[in-house]
């Protein structure tokens, strides 16, 4: 029979409060599935305690909700019962997978900045287009103030 441990002893060397593995105990219940028979107190085993291990490590050091760590348990429980695979593999898979996203997210974030250059360069390329608009359009002017002084200093030369 595999040894199990007391609710005090896990406290003990998880170092979190015996109310906060109760707790886990009912927001994590699908993933830790612990039974007692009545009268006798609930006993944990070492898969229990890898569970909770991993509970502690995703809110207190990873920072998760504990949504996003349910997510997390969810996620590494599909990928061991699908893909049968074991520990670390399934962690070089997730790395892997943690990576692409990372890369994704890069190339997103890239992606925006690259947007935004076009934008403003756009807007450079219609100011300079109406600068050079501007500049035609008063070379013309020019170019017909000429031609009117011309005519004036000829009629008035004929006259």
């Amino acid at each position: 029979m595999e040894p199990t441990l007391t609710l005090q002893q896990v406290s003990d060397i998880l170092q979190v409060e015996q109310s906060t593995i109760r707790y886990w105990e009912k927001e994590f219940a699908e993933f830790l599935n612990i039974k007692a028979r009545k009268g006798q107190h609930k006993r944990f085993t070492q898969k229990h305690m890898e569970t909770l291990s991993m509970i502690k490590e995703l809110l207190y050091v990873e920072l998760y909700t504990i949504k996003g760590a349910k997510r997390k348990l969810e996620m590494d429980r599909t990928l061991t019962s699908v893909l049968g695979i074991e520990g670390n593999f399934k962690t070089t898979v997730l790395l892997m997978f943690s990576s692409i996203m990372q890369e994704l997210h890069n190339y997103k974030t890239e992606s925006r900045q690259l947007a935004q250059q076009v934008r403003e360069l756009r807007i450079q390329k219609n100011v300079v287009e109406e600068q050079l608009t501007e500049e035609r359009n008063k070379g013309l002017l020019d170019f017909l103030k000429d031609k009117m002084q011309i005519k004036k200093s000829v009629s008035t030369d004929e006259g």
